[in-house]
């Protein structure tokens, strides 16, 4: 395995699980344990983990990825006002892409009185928008993530993405930095993103302010690249003057 997807599984692994054993990671690996400490090494250099004896855990701080289910888990007020603000954005007729994540599910949960074709990858919101008439269903093929969010990733996803265009794409992220843009934990997840972004003309990207000043391991979208911003009324006014500046419609709900 190459060491950069060998990093990228360390992160995952860390997300879902809150830690790691350095023995069982070379094992899993099958490389030595001096390779392994190097992997450790370079994840805590990012601000991803926090080194231990034996291995290393999620690294904790205000602004830390918590474990996947916790993630889920926080914020859901957060979350729920943001997709109600983000349904003031599909018009009637739109073509949208809603990328997956539990903040742009409830954005899908509110959908259904205009009609609209949505384009997605979560199967979760698939399963949302299924029985609403109004609402033209298309799925992305691909690969099937179960670890944590069940999405469909990898390079049919992205063929399929990049064979339609789409009004708007309603995106999540993991992370949020005003100098390194947005990111996520998986590189297979980050290409399909991309592709969300160039098949789409508006860029609005769905995130609670827990993300904000956070890198994860994967970066698919600059700053700039992004047209409008919703999250929640957390947010600073110096850093969604920041943003603004930046040339970015900002909505704190």
């Amino acid at each position: 395995m190459l060491a950069i997807k060998r990093l990228e599984v360390i992160s995952q692994l860390l997300s879902e699980n809150g830690s790691v054993d350095a023995t069982q990671l070379s094992e899993r690996f099958d490389v030595t344990p001096k390779t392994i400490r190097k992997d450790l090494d370079k994840l805590e250099s990012l601000g991803l983990l926090d080194r231990v004896h034996g291995g290393a855990v999620l690294k904790r701080t205000d602004n830390s990825v918590l474990p996947i289910e916790q993630r889920k888990l926080q914020n859901v007020p957060e979350k729920r006002r943001i997709g109600t603000a983000a349904l003031d954005f599909v018009q009637e007729g739109d073509t949208i892409i809603i990328d997956g994540g539990s903040t742009t599910l409830e954005l899908a949960r509110l959908l259904g009185e205009k009609r609209i074709l949505a384009i997605t990858g979560d199967l979760k919101i698939a399963l949302e928008l299924m029985n609403k008439t109004n609402v033209d269903l298309f799925v992305t093929g691909g690969h099937l993530r179960r670890d944590s969010s069940y999405t469909l990733l990898g390079r049919d996803a992205e063929r399929v993405l990049e064979k339609y265009k789409a009004k708007k794409v309603f995106l999540g992220t993991t992370g949020l930095d005003l100098k390194n843009g947005l990111s996520v934990l998986n590189s297979d997840e980050a290409e399909v993103k991309k592709a969300m972004i160039s098949a789409a003309q508006e860029v609005i990207c769905l995130v609670d302010y827990s993300k904000f000043n956070h890198v994860a391991f994967a970066p698919f979208c600059a700053m700039e690249k992004i047209d409008v911003l919703i999250t929640d009324s957390r947010i600073p006014p110096a850093e969604r003057e920041a943003l603004q500046r930046r040339g970015i419609t900002v909505h704190a709900v």
